[in-house]
């Protein structure tokens, strides 16, 4: 039970993955544009958080007892990233895009994500750094599976890229690696999972 309800948490967690991906990529390149890019990009971010959350927490359940702290600290670090960026999320689709439509706002200028100096932004690559070190620590619950830790260990040395963006915003060009790392790291979490419900 536990296997398979892992398998579907990671494939959930892939999938939400990409599907922020692949609109911040093309918002990048100019074919998206607002509001099209924005809800497009925060709705899948949006359900990323409890995804990863329960493909985490599947993880502390499935891994042996004398390698559980490894992932308890990965789940716990998941739900402190996931608290931080739903908040971030839920306002920019409820408060902020809005406001936006209605001619700008305060609220707009405030709270958007994504801008460099915004406060939500800062919260939003705090969150970020977090979701990398929880598979930076999660790494130690999989050793056995080399392809798999050695992913998790590569999206979890993404994160001192993703916090100093706060202040380096160029950096963001190593933090996007990120869109590369943890997709596969989910999908190699996935594939753990099916050979367990298989074994």
């Amino acid at each position: 039970m536990t296997a398979r309800f892992g398998f579907w948490a990671s494939i959930a967690a892939m999938f939400f993955a990409l599907a922020y991906g692949v609109p911040q990529i093309l918002q990048v390149v100019g074919w998206l544009t607002f509001p099209l890019d924005e809800i497009l990009i925060f709705l899948p971010s949006l359900a990323l958080a409890p995804s990863f959350v329960l493909a985490s927490a599947a993880l502390y359940e499935a891994t042996r007892p004398e390698r559980r702290i490894w992932s308890l600290a990965g789940l716990v670090l998941a739900l402190h990233y996931a608290v931080l960026v739903s908040i971030v999320y839920v306002i920019q689709l409820a408060a902020v895009i809005p406001a936006k439509l209605a001619g700008g706002s305060d609220i707009a200028r405030l709270f958007s994500c994504c801008a460099t100096g915004n406060p939500l932004t800062a919260v939003d690559l705090l969150g970020y750094t977090l979701m990398s070190l929880a598979t930076l620590f999660a790494a130690g619950a999989v050793t056995e599976n080399r392809p798999l830790a050695v992913v998790f260990i590569a999206n979890g040395l993404i994160a001192p890229f993703l916090i100093l963006q706060t202040a380096y915003p160029a950096l963001i060009a190593i933090g996007a690696l990120w869109l590369v790392t943890f997709p596969l790291a989910m999908a190699l979490l996935a594939v753990h999972f099916r050979r367990a419900a298989r074994a």
